[in-house]
């Protein structure tokens, strides 16, 4: 017996790599270092019931179609036209503080499987695998291959995952585990609107706030299947990777092929306990700075769509600088031909007629006013009256013998044609040399059809070009900033922040919707990297009418933007843009380091956050009400533990927005109460009362007399 323990953060991974079959033995909170690992397997061995066969029954680390296990196998490959039995068995581990690499083989199967497992301070495990066909004369098809397997704590008993449609991403969905498997996915050739490659699985009742969790994500744009079954050996399985179409994966002797990573996390204190662990990890990976700067974004699609021009555009610019924006980004609509959704794409030239002498001019204006520069651009698509489409039809993706299908009458590139890739860079550096951008919003409007299907490209070879293209794209240009849009939050995922700066998670910038976009986007992602802008009222999504102070409050919960047309603005509601976005510029820095805490219901439809600076003791809690109150009373909240031991000044920024009752407390009328933290953890406070659809926004910042 030779077992192996992984330590990331408050966690620990110990896995049995001396027996011939790779076991995982033990998976939760960091065990104490002098703990006697040997104990562990002696301890929870697992008998074998009446109606199995003969065999020893483990918590299979790595289980296959080896003949005997009941698990659901983590590799399912053929041979000859004939399902591949493969009894893989360790012949090698190699451990570090930091990974762990098991070597599994069969011989007879011709099959050699390396699992590489990382850990990091942060508490954020990765998990990645490597298959080789080892046969010298025949090809292995390889139809699943799992990044990760885990074996879940037994007490895990329900499970959370997110999905919707555009406009309405990552709605929760809550299921009970049991007898059956559970399985969710994406075969739209993007990680989807309607399914995020994650599963958050916990003891029963777990929430934001409480219980034992673990998070496991695919760091993978492309189609993509996670599921969770049932396990011989008690409790669950989950198994996470990219979903292959048949035939997609074919190894020739001696060729090998390399899983995306899987990222998974625990916690004992809910899926707050995840979202902080994974904030640590994306900024270290990322090199984010504690105080960087996010300006603040003034992006033109809601305020002018495809009818703009230089002079208008000129204009526009100087209405975002006046409301307190810092980056001006200039959406779809500037290219040839460019007048709706189905022109103009392919070329990336700007239109001679609306942009004469190009968009070097728009730069430099915005540039002379202290705004940066930003494009947008779909360069992963083009429309039938391109140059490009009518001089290269073979670049244009179709399965043989069938009319090639659109999707908003555009149709997609083949990102595997080497001729395609040198095009995009192509196009991409003659924009840069034209208006020297520093930020790009890199959109991606319809998922894939006849992708693969025998032709010269397939889903997986698509996704991984796409990664190359980006690669490349940043080789040339390391200062340019890339956001990951497609149609909103279709690529919203690990993989695209691993490869882009920023996450554009949905086109709804309705503040009911946002606010659980963003909570549910923040499992995975730190809210300084997504963008999160307001938007008119009403919502050019949803068509909810809501008070221009909730939305720029909502605005506040990530990296904050302004999406809508100045010109219809009063001077009150410019008045309040600019309020909003001086405060966001002096609180950002505080933000960008602060964790956010969501609290756990109070009563249907409110919802409170708690985001706070641990460094600087500064906070800001944000009271929601999403429906109409339940009751004639609000609640009282109480704020989480992170606030003892300091006593703060507390002040609600926005009275205004509270003032619907004949008599209220002294400072829900505005002013500040000095109040000490372990009074608001041990008894709470008193939300103010709001109407439907507004939001309370309470700071707390340290008292100095204290």
């Amino acid at each position: 017996m030779t077992l192996s323990r992984l330590d990331a953060g408050a966690s620990t991974l110990v896995l049995d790599c001396g027996g011939e079959q790779l076991s995982l033995c033990y998976l939760g909170s960091r065990l104490p270092g002098h703990l006697d690992l040997n104990e562990i397997p002696r301890l929870i061995k697992a008998p074998t019931p009446h109606g199995e066969l003969d065999c020893e029954v483990i918590a299979e680390g790595f289980p296959t179609m080896d003949g005997q296990s009941s698990a659901h196998p983590a590799l399912v490959a053929r041979r000859n036209h004939h399902a591949l039995l493969t009894q893989l068995r360790v012949f090698n581990s190699v451990a570090t503080e930091s990974t762990l690499k098991i070597e599994l083989r069969d011989d007879q199967a011709a099959v050699e499987l390396q699992i590489e497992f990382r850990s990091t301070a942060s508490g954020v495990f990765s998990s990645r695998c490597t298959i080789v066909n080892t046969a010298s004369d025949t090809d292995l098809h390889v139809d699943w291959l799992a990044s990760v397997h885990l074996q879940l704590p037994a007490s895990y008993k329900d499970l959370e995952r997110y999905g919707g449609f555009w406009a309405n991403e990552l709605l929760r969905e809550r299921i009970a585990l049991g007898q059956h498997a559970i399985e969710t996915g994406s075969t739209r050739g993007r990680s989807s609107h309607q399914n995020f490659p994650t599963l958050v699985c916990g003891e029963s009742g777990f929430s934001d706030e409480q219980k034992s969790v673990l998070l496991a994500t695919l760091e993978w744009s492309g189609n993509h299947r996670l599921r969770v079954d049932p396990s011989p050996a008690f409790g669950h399985s989950l198994q996470a990777g990219v979903a292959l179409q048949p035939g997609e994966l074919k190894l020739t002797p001696g060729e090998q092929w390399q899983s995306p990573s899987a990222l998974f996390a625990l916690s004992d204190r809910g899926i707050n306990g995840i979202r902080q662990q994974f904030k640590q990890y994306w900024f270290h990976r990322k090199g984010t700075g504690i105080g960087a700067i996010r300006p603040v974004h003034f992006n033109s699609w809601e305020s002018s769509y495809f009818s703009h021009d230089a002079k208008s555009t000129l204009a526009l610019i100087d209405a975002a600088h006046a409301l307190g924006a810092e980056r001006f980004v200039l959406d779809d609509g500037w290219m040839q031909g460019r007048n709706d959704i189905g022109r103009g794409l392919g070329d990336w030239t700007p239109c001679s007629e609306r942009y004469p002498s190009g968009l070097g001019p728009i730069a430099r204006h915005a540039q002379s006013l202290g705004l940066s520069f930003g494009v947008w651009i779909e360069p992963e698509m083009v429309t039938m009256d391109s140059q490009v489409a009518q001089q290269h039809p073979d670049w244009i993706i179709s399965a043989e013998g069938y009319a090639p299908v659109s999707g908003r009458r555009q149709y997609l590139l083949n990102l595997c044609v080497p001729d395609v890739h040198e095009h995009i860079l192509h196009c991409l550096d003659r924009l840069v040399k034209d208006c020297d951008p520093n930020y790009l919003k890199w959109d991606m409007n319809r998922d894939y059809a006849q992708v693969g299907f025998g032709g010269t490209s397939t889903p997986y070879a698509m996704t991984l070009a796409w990664y190359a293209i980006l690669a490349e794209f940043r080789a040339r240009h390391p200062t340019i900033a890339i956001e990951s849009c497609a149609a909103g939050g279709a690529r919203t995922d690990a993989g695209a922040l691993a490869h882009c700066d920023r996450i554009w998670p949905s086109d709804s910038m309705d503040p009911l919707q946002r606010f659980l976009i963003m909570k549910h986007a923040n499992t995975v992602f730190p809210p300084q990297l997504l963008g999160t802008h307001v938007g008119a009222s009403p919502s050019s999504t949803s068509g909810a009418k809501l008070p221009l102070s909730t939305r720029c409050i909502i605005a506040l919960l990530g990296h904050m933007g302004l999406e809508l047309n100045p010109k219809v603005l009063s001077d009150s509601d410019q008045s309040t843009l600019r309020r909003w976005t001086t405060f966001y510029k002096a609180e950002r820095s505080s933000l960008a380091n602060a964790d956010f805490h969501y609290l756990d219901e109070l009563e249907p439809g409110l919802e409170s956050l708690l985001v706070y600076n641990n460094d600087d003791s500064r906070g800001l809690l944000f009271v929601l009400r999403r429906a109409y109150p339940a009751h004639a009373q609000p609640p009282t909240v109480r704020l989480p533990s992170c606030v003892a031991n300091t006593r703060f000044d507390l002040e609600l920024l926005n009275p205004e927005d509270a003032d619907f009752v004949q008599l209220s407390n002294d400072w829900h009328r505005g002013g500040k109460v000095s109040v000490s933290g372990d009074t608001l953890h041990q008894v709470g406070l008193k939300t103010p009362f709001l109407r439907f659809g507004h939001c309370a926004l309470i700071q707390l910042r340290p008292n100095q007399d204290w």
